[in-house]
């Protein structure tokens, strides 16, 4: 019999590419994700060249019109039935609330620093007051007694039978460790990257993307191109997990063009996260903005031919993570990163850990850019080096991981 398995949720479109490694197992896994207007570029559309995804992967309107007014009876006869529950967001915690527990909860960031320790500060007033700010819908007695979707969504994380998150840094983990969970906590990289979409493309010249002519009209005028597709976080404060220190990339670039002006490379960035402006303004002030490139938010698939255009990387320079969406992005495409690692944090998780540019203020950026300039095969084998370490600790063993906690279950479950 094969095995059916609900995945709910799909925050930064993480779930879709784990949905599609478990078919290709040979499970029946299924995708209910709500769409998110202003989020497109996270549809399953944005990272697929082919429509097979509308066979499993199913639109949920459950918290269209706010929390408290979901409909508990469409969202149980949904996902009623299935063997195995995998779960992420806020979807999960309305499943959740329909009495649906996970089998599995990969956490994504805000939902456990943030989200998830609300409803232990929440006051008698603030539980009045919470829902009825929701505006123009109406709110019962008893929907007030319910309380707010936080509640949930911690409920979901602390029940879930398994927590899968990888070590990222000491602060974020106590976070984790700090909601008394009571299933298992295991240091377990989230597979979010589908391999085979992209592998399976030969020809990248012709690939059916968006901005093709932007990116190879910037490509044919530069020897060398610097890419930050993340967010620019470094001047708005929003809590201590979100800052990027993007400003250090920018200076750290115009100092390298300042010293090499004849070189001729160019930085694209996406016009995405809080401080694009104050990013536009740090630049024009340094007197390098014919040599940035800023581009629109874009499907993954157009995101991935980017990468592929260009010769090097960025991560982020705040606090130290292993991965997190743009590196394992850009190791996917085979290119070297520029990143903030703590390497001692990992050592005892891995056996090894990727190669890269270590940097974490403007001057080491800009040292790892004069670098890169300069030793073109030292980029070619850090980039095919680091696209091995993600297959193998970023996709083959977290499935491999993923597959035992299904198949385990249902062994306990034999007579």
């Amino acid at each position: 019999m094969t095995k059916k398995i609900a995945l709910i949720g799909n925050m930064n479109n993480n779930f879709f590419a784990i949905t599609r490694h478990l078919r290709d197992l040979g499970y029946d896994a299924h995708l209910f994700f709500r769409p998110v207007l202003g989020s497109e570029h996270f549809h399953p559309k944005s990272d697929t060249f082919k429509l097979e995804y509308k066979e499993f992967c199913h639109e949920v309107n459950w918290l269209d019109r706010g929390f408290e007014r979901m409909q508990d009876d469409v969202i149980k006869n949904q996902i009623k039935g299935f063997d195995f529950y995998i779960g992420q967001g806020d979807e999960a915690a309305a499943a959740y609330k329909c009495g649906f527990n996970m089998d599995v909860y990969y956490p994504y960031g805000s939902d456990i620093y943030k989200y998830a320790y609300q409803p232990q500060k929440y006051s008698l007033k603030t539980k009045i007051i919470y829902p009825l700010r929701r505006g123009k819908y109406n709110v019962s007695r008893e929907q007030l007694k319910q309380g707010p979707i936080a509640k949930y969504l911690r409920g979901v994380i602390v029940n879930a039978d398994n927590i899968l998150a990888e070590y990222t840094n000491e602060d974020y983990d106590k976070k984790i460790k700090g909601l008394n969970f009571k299933g298992t906590y295991n240091y377990v990289p989230m597979p979010f990257i589908y391999l085979n979409e992209y592998e399976s493309i030969k020809d990248w010249t012709n690939a059916d993307v968006h901005w093709k002519s932007i990116v190879n009209k910037i490509r044919q005028e530069n020897d060398f191109l610097i890419l930050y597709h993340g967010r620019q976080e470094w001047k708005t404060y929003h809590n201590e997990f979100t800052q990027k220190n993007t400003h250090y990339l920018i200076i750290g670039f115009a100092n390298f063009i300042k010293k090499n002006p004849s070189v001729r490379a160019g930085l694209i960035m996406l016009e995405y996260g809080t401080d694009v402006a104050h990013s536009k303004k740090l630049i024009e002030q340094l007197g390098i903005t014919k040599w940035v490139h800023w581009m629109p938010k874009m499907y993954r698939k157009d995101l991935m031919f980017l990468i592929n255009s260009v010769d090097i990387c960025c991560g982020q320079f705040d606090r130290s993570y292993l991965t997190f969406g743009a590196i394992v992005e850009s190791m996917q495409m085979k290119k070297p990163i520029i990143h903030y690692r703590t390497d001692s944090l990992y050592a005892d998780k891995y056996p090894c850990l990727y190669p890269m540019f270590n940097a974490h203020n403007a001057e080491q950026i800009e040292n790892a850019i004069a670098k890169a300039t300069s030793d073109p095969e030292l980029l070619k084998k850090m980039g095919e080096d680091a696209c091995q370490w993600i297959k193998t600790f970023f996709v083959q063993k977290p499935i491999e991981f993923l597959q035992s906690l299904i198949e385990n279950k249902f062994q306990k479950q034999l007579p």
